[in-house]
């Protein structure tokens, strides 16, 4: 019995020596780096110093990003997406005669052409310009995870806004870049006969809206009239309700369609635009903050390597 309790006296003992010895180790560990960083602080300090000056310099040299918010009218929203593939392809064979022919120069300044959905897959279900988006969803979704159907190409490329991201080494003006890609986005015959067709048919609506109000309008005051206290009481039995409902409904329509007559003016009704924004994504424009560091531990890493090598080489030689 007082073998185990010298042996449990023992164990205990080296356990509590054993975590003395630890902290006595991470202490020294940490003193002799500040004693260190004491004897080599000149040099920490140029090496610190060198990295925010080198780093400032290649910061100098931002990139850019130009973005635009994008909606495609008619139907052309696979239109879009093959104009932009277009782009895309012709930026990679660096074919400079092709972007020279939409007015654009510098192309080896241009880095990247991106074009992406924005999920919009409310205003997709609830489009009132296609009210069996809805009916398509449900149909997909019940073969698949209803995630995957919104991110997929069939369903995101039908989302009422797009944006397209152009990536640049330098800053561009807008008519050298922006505008000769917006009427690149405009040249069809086919989707231009189409706009027509859609602004002659809104006006058309419109004016035919606005004479069926008119109408609604002389009928009440004509209803009115033959009253004899001159009033006119509406009730759910009454015509006049639904001939008010009616009403109500032409002025929405009218509305809906002068809101949207704005953005039928272009094929690609381009609805935002930003211009010549520094990119800031990953170690880009970083590299002031970035350098300094990376310079001190490259330091400490070499001279660490250093001290355990000439280490080695005494222990070899010895």
């Amino acid at each position: 019995m007082s073998t185990n309790s010298q042996d449990q006296e023992i164990d205990l003992g080296q356990i509590g020596s054993g975590i003395k010895n630890f902290f006595n180790n991470c202490l020294n560990t940490f003193f002799d780096f500040i004693f260190f960083v004491k004897k080599k602080i000149i040099l920490i300090g140029i090496l610190f110093i060198a990295g925010i000056v080198l780093g400032v310099v290649i910061d100098k040299k931002h990139s850019y990003i130009q973005k635009m918010i994008l909606i495609p009218n008619f139907g052309s929203n696979e239109y879009l997406y093959n104009k932009i593939s277009l782009l895309e392809s012709k930026l990679k064979e660096q074919d400079s005669a092709f972007f020279k022919s939409i007015g654009i120069t510098n192309i080896e300044e241009i880095g990247k052409i991106e074009i992406k959905p924005i999920n919009g897959i409310y205003s997709f279900i609830n489009s009132k310009d296609n009210a069996l988006n809805f009916e398509f969803i449900k149909l997909m979704a019940e073969d698949g995870n209803i995630e995957k159907i919104i991110k997929e190409d069939v369903t995101s490329k039908n989302y009422y806004q797009h944006e397209l991201v152009i990536n640049t080494s330098k800053a561009f003006k807008r008519n050298e870049l922006i505008d000769p890609i917006l009427k690149f986005l405009q040249d069809s015959d086919h989707f231009n006969k189409l706009k027509t067709i859609y602004q002659e048919n809104i006006t058309a609506k419109i004016a035919i809206n606005n004479e069926l109000i008119k109408q609604i309008d002389e009928l009440i005051v004509s209803f009115s009239q033959s009253k004899p206290s001159g009033s006119v009481t509406i009730s759910e039995n009454s015509g006049l309700n639904g001939i008010i409902n009616k009403k109500d409904e032409l002025i929405k329509e009218n509305q809906y369609k002068l809101l949207h007559n704005v953005e039928y003016d272009k094929i690609v009704k381009d609805q935002s635009i930003v211009s010549n924004q520094i990119n800031s994504s990953g170690l880009k424009n970083k590299m002031k903050f970035i350098l300094p560091i990376l310079f001190v531990f490259l330091y400490l890493g070499f001279y660490k390597f250093y001290t355990l090598y000439k280490k080695q080489l005494a222990r070899i030689n010895s």
